[in-house]
Parts: C-alpha cells; sequence; structure tokens
C-alpha cells in the first residue's frame, strides 16, 4: 500500500503548487472548471500537513495517510448512481469538513472512516457520456499541469526516484527508509513551492487590480499585501492552500486572491472593509473586500452542531437552519426557533467562532510588524496619511473587544433603551414612518452560554430595498441614511453617548410597508459609550475647528488625550496646531474632524480608544450620506442638534468652557444666546419660546 500512497503524494504534490501559480497559462474564464477529486484532495493534504513540520509529525502524517488509504484500497468498490453531472460532481468532490483548521478537517475524516472508491453511472447515455469525458479530461489537466512544472517533473520523471522506492519497498524492513526518502523528496518539492507561495500577495499587490490614484493607499496595499502574507503561520498559509484544492484549480488571478482574504485573519479583513470604502480601486478588488461585510468563510455545521450540544440547558431549539444568514469577521448567525414558556419565537442565533482568539493574536503580531514598516516609510510619510501603527492598535483592541459576547449582548441592550424611536421621513415624492429597532434578546437559562439568541427581523439591506421601490420612493435611500445619521449624532454628542461604531449597509435591515419604513440595526460587536466630558470636548473639537481657534483645538485633544503616553507636550501641541491652521488649509477631508484626528496621532497625540472608535464611527456614518447622495454630514449636523439642545449647549460651551458669546455668535448659534438669558433658565426643562423649527438644518 506503501507504493500507492508513494505514487499519490508524489504526483499530487507536483500538481498543487503547479496549480497554485498566479501565472498559470490558466487565465481564461471560458474553462471548464478543474476540480480534485475527494481521494486526490486528501492524498494532497496529508502530504501539506507534512511539509515543515518536525521529522516525528512528518512520520506521524505518513503513518496516518498509509493507513486511511490501506482502509479505502479493503473497501470493496462502490457503484454510485447519478440522475445528472451536478450531482456526478457533488460526489465525485465529496464533502470536505472545511473548518478554520486543516488539522480539525483531518480529525474529522478520520473520525468518519474512510470512503470507498466510486465508479459513477447514469441511466441516461449524455449524462454517462459527460462523466466518463470529464473524469478523462481532468486527468489530462493534471498531468498537463505536473509536467509544466519542472521541479515537479524532474521528480516524476526521475528513474532513479521510482527504482529507489520500489527496491525500498521489495524488503520489508526497508519500509521505514521508504518513508525517510518520500518524506525528504516532499519536503523538497514543497520549499520551493512554499516560497513561491510567499510572493503571492506581493504579485497582486503590484498588478494592477491593486493600483490606486490616491498614492498612500497604493503603498498601504502594496505593503499590506507583500508583507501579511509572507508572515503567516504556516497552519495559516495551508488553510488557504487548502481553500483552494477544495475549488477550481482554474480558477483565475482574482478568485485565487479572493481565497486568501477570505482565509486572512479578522483585523486584516477589518481593514480592508474599511478600504472597500475607497472610491478609486479596480472595482473587482473593492467587490472582495466588501463580500468581508457579510460572506466571510463560515464555520461548518459539524462545528455548529457541537456548540448546540452543549447549550440544551439554556435554550429549547425546535428548529436550527444549517445554512447561516450571515458571517462576518468574528462570529455567525443562524435562523432557528425556541420555546420560550410553552411559545414558539423565531430568533436568530450568534456565536464566536471557535478558535477566532488564536487568528486575532496573529494577526495583532502580524499587523504590529507591518504598520512599523510602512510607518518608517519615507515615500509614505511624504503622502501625509495618518500613521498606521495607532490604526492597527485599535482596529485589534476593537476585534479583541468583540470577542466578549457578554458585552456585546450589553450593549445591545443598552442601544434598544437608545435607538428604538420612531421619526418621520419626508422627501418630495414620498412620506412615511421610519421606525428604528434593535432586536431584543431572550436570555438564557444559565450564565454559562456561547450563544447570543434575539428576535427575528425581516429585512434587506438598504440598496436592495431602495431599488425594490424605486418608482414610489426614488429617495428612500437617502432619506433612511439622513434620518439614521440625525438619530446616531443626536444620541452620541446630545444624548447618553451611545455609539454603534460600524453602521456599514451589512449592520442595518431596512422594510417598507405602507404604514412605515423598519430599520433594523443589527450587529453591535463594535461601539461604546462616550462619558459626558468626552461628548463635551468633542463639542470643543467641533468649535475650535469651525472658529479656526487654535487654542481650543489644542486644548480639547490635550483633554481628550491619554496624556502619560503622549509623544508631544501640551506646548508643543499649541505650537504644531498653530503653524498648521496658518498653514491655510482648505481640503474639505484634512479639516474636518477625522482629518484632524488622523494629524494629531501623525504628531504623537495618543487618544484613548473610544474616541478613535468614535471617529471610525463617525467615518463610516459620512460614508453612507455620502453614497446616499445627501449634502449632509455629521459635522455639518450639528448645528441642527444644537438648535435641539441648547440648554445644554449654553451650559458645556459657555459655563464650563468659558467660549464666549461672540464665538457662539461666529458659530451661528447666536440664537442660542436669546433663549437662554440667565444660568438659572438652564434648570428649566421647557423650551424657550424664541426657538423656531425653521431653526433646524434637517
Amino acid at each position: 500500500m506503501l507504493r500507492q500512497i508513494l505514487a499519490i503524494i508524489l504526483v499530487a504534490t507536483g500538481l498543487l503548487f503547479a496549480s497554485l501559480s498566479l501565472a498559470s497559462s490558466h487565465k481564461n474564464g471560458a474553462q471548464k472548471e478543474l476540480y480534485l477529486s475527494y481521494e486526490q484532495r486528501l492524498a494532497l493534504t496529508y502530504a501539506m500537513m507534512a511539509h515543515g513540520e518536525k521529522p516525528e509529525v512528518q512520520r506521524e502524517y505518513l503513518d496516518r495517510a498509509e493507513k486511511y488509504f490501506t482502509a479505502v484500497s479493503s473497501l470493496p468498490v462502490k457503484t454510485v448512481q447519478v440522475a445528472n453531472f451536478e450531482e456526478f460532481l457533488r460526489h465525485f468532490r465529496g464533502q470536505w469538513p472545511d473548518t478554520q483548521s486543516v488539522v480539525l478537517d483531518l480529525a474529522m475524516i478520520e473520525k468518519d472512516g474512510p470512503r470507498a472508491i466510486a465508479i459513477y453511472e447514469s441511466s441516461s447515455p449524455r449524462v454517462q457520456r459527460q462523466i466518463e469525458a470529464y473524469q478523462e479530461w481532468q486527468l489530462e489537466q493534471l498531468k498537463a499541469m505536473a509536467e509544466s512544472d519542472k521541479t515537479a517533473q524532474s521528480y516524476l520523471q526521475s528513474k532513479e526516484l521510482v527504482g529507489n522506492a520500489l527496491h525500498l519497498l521489495q524488503d520489508p524492513s526497508g519500509k521505514t527508509l521508504a518513508k525517510e526518502w518520500l518524506l525528504e523528496q516532499n519536503e523538497n518539492l514543497f520549499k520551493k513551492h512554499m516560497q513561491e507561495f510567499d510572493r503571492i500577495g506581493e504579485k497582486i499587490a503590484n498588478s494592477e487590480m491593486a493600483q490606486s490614484t490616491d498614492v498612500s493607499m497604493k503603498i498601504v496595499l502594496q505593503t499590506m499585501l507583500t508583507e501579511y502574507f509572507a508572515r503567516l503561520s504556516p497552519q495559516s498559509k495551508k488553510l488557504i492552500v487548502s481553500s483552494f484544492l477544495g475549488g477550481n484549480l482554474h480558477a483565475n488571478d482574482m478568485q485565487k486572491f479572493e481565497i486568501m482574504v477570505q482565509n486572512s485573519g479578522p483585523q486584516l479583513q477589518k481593514l480592508l472593509q474599511i478600504v472597500a470604502r475607497q472610491g478609486d480601486l479596480n472595482p473587482e478588488m473593492i467587490k472582495v473586500f466588501k463580500s468581508l461585510e457579510d460572506a466571510v468563510r463560515p464555520v461548518p455545521y459539524r462545528q455548529v452542531e457541537e456548540i448546540l450540544a452543549n447549550e440544551k440547558a439554556n435554550y429549547k431549539f425546535i428548529y436550527f437552519e444549517n445554512k447561516p444568514i450571515g458571517v462576518g469577521t468574528m462570529a455567525q448567525v443562524h435562523r432557528a426557533k425556541i420555546l420560550v414558556e410553552g411559545v414558539r419565537k423565531d430568533v436568530v442565533v450568534r456565536f464566536i467562532k471557535p478558535d477566532i482568539e488564536k487568528r486575532v493574536e496573529e494577526d495583532g503580531r502580524i499587523l504590529k510588524e507591518v504598520a512599523a514598516i510602512l510607518d518608517s516609510n519615507p515615500e509614505f510619510a511624504k503622502t501625509g496619511a495618518p500613521k498606521l501603527a495607532p490604526i492597527v492598535a485599535d482596529v485589534t483592541a476593537t476585534v479583541t473587544a468583540e470577542l466578549s459576547q457578554e458585552d456585546t449582548i450589553a450593549r445591545q441592550k443598552m442601544a434598544a433603551s437608545r435607538y428604538n424611536q420612531t421619526t418621520f421621513m419626508k422627501t418630495p415624492e414620498y412620506k412615511n414612518s421610519i421606525e428604528f429597532h434593535v432586536p431584543g434578546i431572550y436570555a438564557p437559562e444559565t450564565p454559562k452560554s456561547k450563544l447570543m439568541v434575539q428576535e427575528l427581523v425581516i429585512g434587506k439591506k438598504l440598496d436592495k430595498e431602495a431599488a425594490a421601490w424605486a418608482e414610489l420612493a426614488p429617495n428612500l435611500k437617502k432619506g433612511v441614511v439622513e434620518a439614521l445619521a440625525k438619530m446616531w449624532g443626536q444620541e452620541v454628542l446630545f444624548g447618553g453617548g451611545f455609539y454603534h461604531s460600524d453602521l456599514h449597509q451589512g449592520n442595518f435591515m431596512v422594510r417598507l410597508t405602507d404604514e412605515k419604513v423598519r430599520v433594523n440595526i443589527l450587529d453591535f460587536g463594535m461601539g461604546g459609550v462616550i462619558p459626558a466630558d468626552l461628548q463635551r470636548q468633542v463639542m470643543v473639537l467641533g468649535a475650535g475647528i469651525e472658529l479656526k481657534n487654535p487654542e481650543l483645538v489644542a486644548r480639547s485633544f490635550w483633554k481628550i488625550s491619554n496624556k502619560s503616553v503622549n509623544e508631544v507636550t501640551e506646548q508643543q501641541l499649541k505650537s504644531l496646531v498653530v503653524a498648521r491652521m496658518k498653514a491655510g488649509i482648505t481640503n474639505p477631508d484634512e479639516i474636518s474632524i477625522d482629518g484632524w484626528t488622523k494629524w494629531a496621532m501623525n504628531h504623537g497625540l495618543r487618544l484613548p480608544y473610544d474616541f478613535i472608535s468614535l471617529n471610525r464611527g463617525i467615518v463610516i456614518v459620512n460614508k453612507l450620506l455620502q453614497d446616499s447622495g445627501s449634502k449632509f454630514s455629521i459635522s455639518n449636523m450639528i448645528k441642527s442638534f444644537a438648535f435641539q439642545n441648547p440648554m445644554l449647549v449654553y451650559r458645556r460651551l459657555v459655563l464650563e468652557e468659558k467660549l464666549s458669546h461672540a464665538d457662539l455668535m461666529k458659530l451661528g448659534l447666536q440664537e442660542i444666546i436669546g433663549m437662554v438669558r440667565s444660568p438659572e433658565a438652564l434648570t428649566s426643562p421647557k423650551m424657550p419660546a424664541t426657538f423656531r423649527c425653521e431653526a433646524v438644518l434637517l
């Protein structure tokens, strides 16, 4: 049997990297899709997992391969009847576990036991001809791939190689030597090609697919894709290779790149989601990055079943849908039904992906190294882009926070108390109420649960719902986004300070009915609450930027910052702010709060997680507004919020931060001065009679 394994592994190894190369000649999308059989993929996987390991681990993988295929050879050949070609292809490829770990994949396969070699038959002569032609074509393609790889070809065609193997196998005592020789050949072949695989990210980064008119973005992408994948652990690289082996070996360059992205760590995926919001990248690349918002590699149902088996004391499931309805970088959600006091409830079940914390740790290490490379690049520094190290630290902190499902549940409960409200949307063509809603949570029976169970809500992504109702409500998208942004900004600066920092379209669902437009807000893994003193300083910062007052900008930034770790003194910061304002910056992106924040971080100011997370939330909401065609941003909505909260504005800016009435007038808030005649008026719950709704911008 070792002879068969030797042949399978050597041939399969030669095929693997010939098909991986981005320079492959198989770029024509019109070609047939080329798939490995279940047995071919399994042989390759054993060979791949042995690569780079200690000798004892390598021998263990070869022993496991021998044991498995020996068991396969002892089974009678199985005839499988198929109705059509698609059914044949599904069985031919087999059901691979596809977990987040190739080690676990093999363990599950071995636990299931060997699969008999199959002969495929169909009652349809046409289908039978298709099957026979495909199997013949598949072998020809694999052979051609092996022959195109010079290194593989030299191994596979070497008479000395084959002769040595057969000679050793003729003597039972030489079996161990044969295994050692096989491992040596496997290691030599894999070593060369794994080095080639390290450069796949670099090839993509330097191709036209990663080109951008934004110089800083171009440098970030090229450095990130080049350095990140080269620094991945062997196990993470093998997961990417395993995913490729399970797909179409004739995949084009972008499809291969998508496999790499789908199998990268959560921090990189979060960063690429941010990159996807840039408008000047290759459309195909943006599409790949945007897929990370709700179509990341799922946890297979076999693992989900293991999670559910440990939750019997917490929930009474009477139905659980196998296919997830959403997969994020950190978590996965499924539809289900539970019994609550004897009543059936439609729910959505969320759980953190098993072992994701290992990828979080790896990504944190790699991206910290990559950020250091970028921040020390003089060409990157010339672009004026913010340093990447603080951004990476923030993303890592955010992702780490998401590991706590208990905190996510707490944020969602708080959101329900702040975001569950109704407003009115009025556009020239269409008028209706907008109801914002946060799904309710069903608590587990015991404190120990890995599940987050919430009410099922119905809706679509905003773009899809807007397209469906384009004739009736052509401005539905803009109306919903402006109402959402207004509610979000009002709560952040003038309410309790709660914020959702990741409000992209994948995190809310919209449903239009005759009586209302319902917006269901989801995924509170990222967010928090900013305290009143931070709310005040954000207001002062906004006022200082609007007034072009360096003293206010420097003072607010210093009060917001983590003073003990700042790399500049307060006086140095003031001097830097004065110099920047004297330079006469006019670019809207640079003079926004986000632009000033990037600048401050670039000059040694260390800002707290809540402020950076809030700033990210502002950027995402502003992007929603921009994409909807709105003329508003959170910054220019602030004035309308101020008019709706005159007492709070006066107390914070004038009484607590000592802004003058003249400064309020410059901000266009002179009406607030007329509303507030004396400090005693601040205690009055009534709105002054001089306030008029015409003053509100929205």
